[in-house]
């Protein structure tokens, strides 16, 4: 089992990484978003990653696994005020620290603020924000007494919450012959805007035996037809299931590394951390400013033939392949 203090321990090392970039240059107005990757100490002792599922009703990634979080209202919030203001807004979890104190018994610790930005498939920069919600005046790795926090969500963003081991997501040589909560996980290869992009799908089942009884107690405001139906251990039993995918998983899927240590500040320009040299690329070259423009409405509804070296210069893309950026 890969020990809760040691994960803590290297992701509140990573926030002495410092991006090469001004944060205006690949957070710019118009495009910022921020998210709320919040992680508490489940039953087992194990670090868990707090999880919403968004509404139906949605315009944008409706019904998708996601993170709490949104874009900025204006030009002054910062990444942790936007992701903190998204979450009391989505489910209820105060803001006001003295409030989360007298109610609740919990606290909030920013862990990780220096996370690098990701590009979303609406061409958002969205900063995640990684705090840990755990118990006043008690050690980081006592388990989580949240029973007093009854969270509210809101219908018209939020159907569901849940919450995941951060482990599960830990890079493939170390989860290797370690007991996974997810039934299943698959990858896929998809091409956008020319470049290949990696995506991995981890079902999680709706009915979690696992889960954090503060959790199972939050009322399901999502319908069955919205899950996806996946083998157990290819056997003829169905279980209906919850899609961790896409940007989600990735940004899970790096902070795992991070917190395994596979991912250092020495080595993050290597690791392919975040898409800031893309955003970068993108920004300085005219486009992620507040109007959007004709090439990224042709590249969020996937028009044939749109691709970023219609806007960014063949050298630049040419020196990401060259340093092995993946995306």
């Amino acid at each position: 089992m890969l020990k809760s203090s040691l994960l803590l321990e290297n992701i509140r090392k990573f926030n002495r990484f410092r991006s090469p970039y001004r944060l205006q240059d690949v957070w710019p107005l118009g495009r910022r978003s921020a998210v709320l990757v919040l992680l508490f100490i489940g039953n087992q002792g194990e670090l868990r990653v707090l999880l919403t599922k968004r509404s139906r009703s949605l315009r944008s990634f409706s019904g998708h696994v996601s993170f709490p979080g949104g874009k900025a209202d204006d030009a002054k919030e910062t990444p942790e005020q936007v992701a903190r203001r998204e979450t009391c807004e989505e489910i209820g979890l105060p803001q006001d620290a003295a409030q989360l104190k007298r109610d609740y018994g919990m606290e909030i610790e920013n862990l990780l603020t220096e996370m690098p930005c990701y590009i979303s498939r609406t061409l958002l920069s969205v900063k995640p924000v990684v705090c840990l919600l755990k118990n006043t005046h008690k050690s980081d790795l006592d388990i989580l007494e949240a029973s007093k926090f009854a969270a509210k969500l809101n219908p018209g963003e939020t159907s569901s919450l849940f919450s995941v081991p951060l482990r599960d997501l830990a890079p493939r040589h170390l989860r290797r012959g370690m007991a996974t909560e997810y039934v299943d996980h698959r990858e896929e290869s998809l091409e956008w805007g020319g470049l290949p992009w990696l995506v991995d799908h981890f079902y999680y089942p709706v009915e979690n035996p696992q889960e954090a009884p503060w959790l199972t107690d939050v009322q399901d405001l999502s319908s069955e037809e919205n899950e996806v139906e996946v083998l157990r251990d290819a056997s003829s039993h169905r279980v209906q299931c919850r899609d961790l995918w896409g940007l989600t998983a990735k940004i899970i899927s790096d902070l795992a590394a991070i917190a395994t240590g596979l991912i250092t500040t020495d080595t993050s320009r290597q690791a392919t951390v975040g898409h800031e040299d893309l955003i970068y690329g993108l920004y300085t070259n005219g486009q992620m400013q507040p109007e959007r423009s004709q090439w990224e409405s042709d590249m969020i509804r996937a028009k044939r033939d749109t691709n970023y070296t219609d806007v960014i210069p063949e050298a630049y893309m040419s020196d990401l392949h060259s340093r092995g950026v993946t995306f």
